[in-house]
């Protein structure tokens, strides 16, 4: 595949394939192998498996033809969308990366792990948006905030129970979980955590090498951005350049990764694993809402919601999570307003799946002075809102 490219912008005008092999011809894989690229590139990587961290990183859209991207959409003043253009290079990108992770076309490989997870679910874990209706179990719920999904409600047995229908503002099915909800009351298709199975060693074997690379690119560009943030004044267009960046990886990782969870539980369970041992990658995760996109954000908080039906990346994501909360009380307090927490939903979206799990809560009290952390906080609060002579100012509202 003869190609001769000079410049970024000649680049840009190409077909998202065409882009690769070209990347790919410069990290010098032969041309005998990119002729078929898939199946080709799949058999070079057997064959230089040392190589897959610089290839996988040659697969994604340079740094310059996302920033092209930006500075179009910049001009027809849409700047803080995603790009289509740009969403679908990315996606080119995932689907090959997909081929070298299943060594093969990459739905057939999802269905048969699909086909080997039946009847094996362990968690249901279903996100839900605001207003959804499900269930409260009264008779089967560790605490008020539990509630499971309607199919879950139906398929199990609450002959009896005190039970009723709500309208949900956020969260995920506790079924299966067994820190939220009774065993007795698991539906007839999930049977707790403990269930899962491990990931097929074939796949494990093939999927972890890409899937790690991957990792490390996507907290690599999470990192500029945040630091882009930090470093420029506002309104620079570095800023706005950095946040493309990690909008646009993001968005794509994000939508290849719950879609892997949806058709595997043991992959769903292999790939929480692998993005808390990913050095620096959660803490990365949890801060993203400070520079991402809402739509972004509102879909990469989807995927963590899922990740927390595995027990150890729950506790793992818990420790994250404590150390990012008093940055956001201090935050509200220094603005004198709550509106801090809506433009960052992270702390009311994950509040309740950590601090009310019967099992979790106090083990981070133990391990992770959560009770010095949360009066730390209530102090904090009560000291913005002392006097001078040291009361509480207060101001009542009177209810018409």
């Amino acid at each position: 595949m003869d190609m001769d490219i000079d410049s970024p912008a000649e680049s840009n005008s190409l077909p998202p394939r065409y882009r690769i092999v070209q990347r790919l011809s410069l990290q010098g894989v032969p041309e005998e192998h990119l002729e078929r690229l898939e199946p080709g590139l799949v058999a070079y990587v057997k064959e230089n498996k040392f190589r897959v961290p610089e290839l996988v990183s040659a697969i994604l859209p340079t740094e310059e033809e996302v920033l092209e991207a930006y500075k179009e959409c910049k001009a027809s003043s849409k700047e803080d969308l995603v790009s289509p253009t740009m969403t679908e290079q990315f996606r080119e990108s995932m689907r090959l990366l997909q081929w070298l992770m299943f060594y093969g076309e990459p739905l057939s490989a999802l269905n048969k792990l699909a086909k080997i997870s039946t009847g094996q679910r362990g968690v249901c874990g279903s996100v839900w948006g605001h207003n959804d209706i499900a269930y409260r179990c009264r008779t089967c719920e560790h605490d008020p905030t539990c509630a499971i999904c309607v199919p879950c409600f139906q398929n199990g047995n609450h002959k009896d129970h005190d039970y009723s229908v709500i309208y949900t503002g956020g969260g995920c099915c506790d079924c299966g979980d067994v820190t939220a909800w009774k065993r007795e009351g698991f539906c007839s298709k999930h049977k707790g955590a403990e269930q899962i199975q491990p990931l097929p060693e074939e796949f494990a074997k093939s999927v972890g090498p890409v899937l790690d690379a991957l990792l490390v690119c996507w907290k690599n560009k999470l990192l500029f951005a945040e630091n882009a943030c930090q470093e420029y004044h506002k309104g620079s267009d570095r800023i706005g350049e950095f946040k493309k960046v990690a909008n646009e990886l993001t968005f794509v990782v994000v939508e290849m990764l719950t879609e892997f969870c949806q058709y595997s539980e043991s992959l769903l369970s292999f790939i929480s694993k692998r993005v808390f041992i990913s050095d620096g990658l959660l803490d990365s995760l949890v801060r993203a809402e400070r520079f991402l996109s809402k739509r972004v954000t509102r879909k990469l908080h989807e995927l963590l919601l899922k990740l927390l039906g595995e027990p150890v990346f729950k506790y793992e994501f818990a420790k994250v999570f404590l150390s990012y909360y008093p940055i956001l009380v201090n935050e509200a307090i220094k603005g004198c307003s709550d509106s801090v927490f809506k433009n960052y939903p992270l702390l009311s979206t994950f509040s309740v799946q950590i601090f009310t799990v019967p099992t979790l809560t106090p083990r981070l009290v133990k391990e992770m002075n959560l009770l010095a952390l949360l009066m730390g906080c209530l102090g904090d609060i009560f000291c913005s809102c002392a006097g001078e002579d040291g009361r509480l100012q207060a101001s009542f509202v009177r209810l018409l």
